[in-house]
């Protein structure tokens, strides 16, 4: 009688419940997630799952990826059941109702691997992970419902000089690299059970990727710490800490603006370029000069001798009856008495806006603590003028871009600003709609993708929480924490000429999606 410690890999596997599979590789991936610092988890964290889809010889597909999605998106979205914009019960609903529906690239991705399986055998479907994983995040990221918050490649965000490659594959290629190394590890399980001698192939090669990745980011890390240049641009931002929900309350509004003056009398005590104020910093509609603050804004800011980015609401009149409003950025010129705007482009679905409701208008009236905004149609390139030995001689001028909270998500979004000249990328938000929990730790994470992708200094700036200054490799200058208020500084290096991803956008992600295109249409095309 075989004992189970003689019994082959395949026949250990037969062993496992299918629910123990998926149960685990859902908990391993969540925990890769920050904040916890077990980013490495996802590097074997996808191994019990592929393992169910060979142990199943590639049936129900989309069943098990739709219920590791379930267990992934719950473990990463929960927070939006905190919203403290909205009642209990909306905050649950649409909790539940973006599980439910982000599950389903999950079980795509299942159906797809399970197709190519079937199809092609099973060493076929287990290499086909990284080619499909990729394609569905690629793809996902598009339209007014796309969503990038739960890539994989998040989980790397602390392994900065791993990721330096993302400034030439994008943030898709560290998840293709992830799957990849999953990928291996299996292979190299299923060839203990055949030949022990092949086992070094596949562990060969998890070593050799690492080696790769390292050594080219310890390259790009000290190619960058070499540069030199004598341009530098001096930036502060602003963390003023305000409850959202008391922000607009009557009378609240002289007391929020009198906070983000003073805070940034503190932080122009030393020479500054430009001050930050996070997103709708200030409760009113900035341009119409309620109070005549805006006229303020431009004194105070004329005596600081400095520029200011906030973020405001905005509208624009259609007609005598009608108008739009949008989340917005200002720069405002004290010099000049100017300002220029940014409106976001890429919208929260049921946060600033309920889809469909443009078809059935009646959508409008639910209360999900959402904003009723419309669209911008373009990045903006804003300009100021570069301090030289302590004075603005009117020469150089810093080109940077601004986005809005969940737009630095999208690496799209972000890439139309720089693609204008760019050298500084500035992020304004605020996280504090969902409270203290894993939500704005992750958020923060991913502005350092953005810098990395462009190799542009990012500052951004959040109403409660996480602030912070990245260099333009992606590491973290300078940081305040969630629930505190106060400000932050850096004398920052422009970025450069750009990068391969600069010029040529996600191109290693559309060639995994021709690669799955011409595959899916030979599976269609031959017979079971």
């Amino acid at each position: 009688m075989q004992g189970p410690l003689n019994r082959s890999p395949s026949q250990r596997l037969q062993a496992v419940p299918n629910w123990l599979l998926i149960l685990s590789a859902g908990i391993l991936t969540v925990a890769a997630f920050p904040p916890l610092p077990l980013g490495f988890l996802a590097y074997f964290s996808l191994t019990p799952l592929m393992l169910l889809f060979i142990k199943e010889d590639y049936h129900l597909g989309f069943e098990k990826g739709y219920l590791f999605g379930l267990l992934l998106n719950l473990g990463i979205m929960y927070w939006l059941a905190l919203n403290k914009g909205t009642q209990w019960y909306w905050a649950t609903l649409s909790m539940l109702a973006s599980v439910l529906f982000l599950a389903l690239n999950y079980g795509l991705i299942g159906y797809l691997v399970g197709l190519i399986g079937r199809r092609w055998g099973r060493l076929a479907g287990l290499w086909s992970w990284p080619l499909v994983w990729v394609t569905v995040e690629y793809l996902r990221s598009f339209g007014k419902l796309g969503f990038t918050w739960n890539n994989l490649c998040y989980t790397q965000s602390s392994a900065t000089q791993l990721i330096q490659i993302a400034a030439l594959v994008g943030a898709n290629g560290i998840s293709f690299f992830i799957l990849l190394v999953n990928v291996l590890l299996v292979s190299a399980w299923l060839q203990a059970g055949q030949a022990r001698r092949r086992i070094f192939i596949p562990v060969l090669g998890v070593v050799g990727l690492f080696i790769f990745l390292e050594s080219y980011g310890a390259l790009a890390l000290q190619r960058s710490d070499r540069r030199t240049t004598d341009r530098e641009v001096h930036v502060a931002l602003i963390q003023p800490n305000v409850d959202p929900n008391e922000k607009w309350t009557q009378g609240a509004f002289r007391e929020v603006m009198q906070l983000l003056h003073d805070l940034s009398d503190s932080a122009a005590a030393a020479p500054r370029d430009l001050i930050v104020w996070p997103e709708t910093a200030t409760p009113t509609y900035l341009r119409r000069n309620r109070g005549r603050e805006l006229d303020r804004i431009y004194r105070h800011f004329r005596e600081l001798d400095c520029y200011l980015l906030t973020g405001v609401p905005d509208y624009e009149f259609l007609d005598e009856n009608r108008y739009n409003v949008y989340n917005a950025t200002f720069l405002l010129d004290p010099y000049r008495r100017t300002l220029a705007s940014y409106r976001k482009m890429q919208l929260v679905p049921f946060g600033e806006y309920i889809p469909l409701a443009e078809l059935f208008p009646v959508l409008n009236e639910l209360n999900l603590g959402q904003g009723l905004f419309q669209p911008g149609d373009s990045a903006t390139l804003f300009k100021i003028p570069l301090r030289v030995a302590g004075e603005r001689m009117g020469g150089d001028t810093l080109a940077f871009s601004s986005v809005i909270c969940y737009e630095s998500t999208f690496p799209a979004v972000v890439r139309a600003g720089i693609r204008k000249g760019a050298e500084l990328l500035i992020i304004v938000t605020n996280d504090a709609w969902y409270g203290n929990n894993s939500a704005p730790y992750l958020h923060m994470e991913i502005a350092r993708f953005r810098a990395i992708e462009h190799r542009v200094p990012v500052v951004r700036s959040a109403n409660t929480g996480i602030s912070c200054i990245c260099d333009a490799q992606g590491r973290i200058l300078k940081r305040l924490e969630f629930d505190r208020r106060g400000w932050l500084a850096a004398g920052l290096k422009p970025g450069g000429t750009g990068t391969i991803y600069t010029r040529f956008g996600n191109w290693f992600a559309v060639l995994n999606v021709i690669g799955l295109t011409v595959i899916l249409a030979i599976c269609l095309l031959r017979r079971k």
